[in-house]
């Protein structure tokens, strides 16, 4: 078991923050394992950027369960809104008195300071952004020179599948399938509630081909290496996306008849349902 893995089953146990006997119990929980999952999955993809002389900005740091680890050894600042249900918004506020975090409670649009950083990331923070282009030259105006790199990783919506939702969409009408097509079953199954929550705060525009046009410094990295590697290694990534039975199937397939180098090699990256992209000062 890594490091990041025994801190947080050591030093952020949810039974600490929050009383799993109320209503929204397992609701809480299962965000909180989500939300373990994907800081670990994070720390694995970010690490080799990480100096100790450097300054971090991580932008969306959810309950800051990776901000609290980083905390230990770098100079991070971490971005959230919140605005989360009122128990997860409790337990994120727990996490960050306890671990006494350089936390700033609002959009990175919105966000004050005179700091400039020489790393700073995000993970699925992009697709839920008002305005894509304005957002990232907000990082890049964050980074302090040339050397300062951007890292994001966010879903492509080229790929005609929505990971909120758990649902295809008919190719370049994402939109129209979530509001029009899909709404009505989506209520049922979510509530109105929470499908609100999830449709006002998706940009579909998030695709690798509105991203590429923009006039900034981006490296794409293949991500099928990753994703194949989290399959394997993420219990809770792995349940998560294989509640679609669809995506099980296709996912049963490439393991048996072991495609993954294949299509590694073969499979280009505008395509991908999900995007890593390295971005430098220009």
């Amino acid at each position: 078991m890594d490091n990041i893995s025994k801190y947080i089953e050591t030093n952020l146990v949810i039974e600490e923050f929050t009383n799993h006997d109320n209503e929204n119990g397992q609701e809480i929980k299962s965000y909180y394992l989500n939300a373990k999952a994907d800081a670990i999955h994070c720390y694995s993809t970010i690490k080799k950027y990480l100096y100790k002389d450097k300054k971090i900005l991580e932008v969306g740091g959810g309950i800051h369960l990776l901000t609290s680890f980083l905390n230990q050894e770098y100079d991070i600042t971490s971005i959230e809104p919140g605005k989360f249900t009122h128990y997860t918004d409790q337990l994120r506020n727990q996490i960050i008195k306890k671990n006494k975090l350089k936390i700033h409670t609002t959009t990175l649009e919105n966000f004050k300071t005179q700091d400039k950083f020489d790393f700073i990331f995000s993970m699925n923070v992009l697709e839920h952004t008002d305005d894509i282009q304005k957002h990232l030259n907000c990082c890049l105006n964050l980074l302090k020179d040339e050397n300062s790199l951007l890292f994001i990783q966010c879903p492509n919506y080229t790929f005609p599948f929505e990971a909120h939702f758990y649902k295809w969409f008919i190719p370049f009408f994402p939109t129209f399938t979530f509001t029009k097509l899909r709404k009505k079953n989506l209520i049922k199954e979510l509530g109105e509630k929470k499908y609100e929550e999830i449709i006002k705060n998706l940009n579909f525009n998030c695709t690798f081909h509105k991203i590429y046009k923009l006039n900034m410094s981006i490296s794409f990295i293949h991500p099928l290496k990753d994703i194949f590697n989290r399959l394997d290694t993420d219990k809770h990534f792995r349940e998560r996306l294989l509640k679609n039975s669809s995506i099980k199937i296709v996912v049963k397939l490439i393991k048996f008849f072991k495609l993954e180098n294949l299509m590694i090699n073969l499979f280009p990256k505008s395509l991908c349902p999900y995007l890593i992209l390295k971005i430098k000062k220009f």
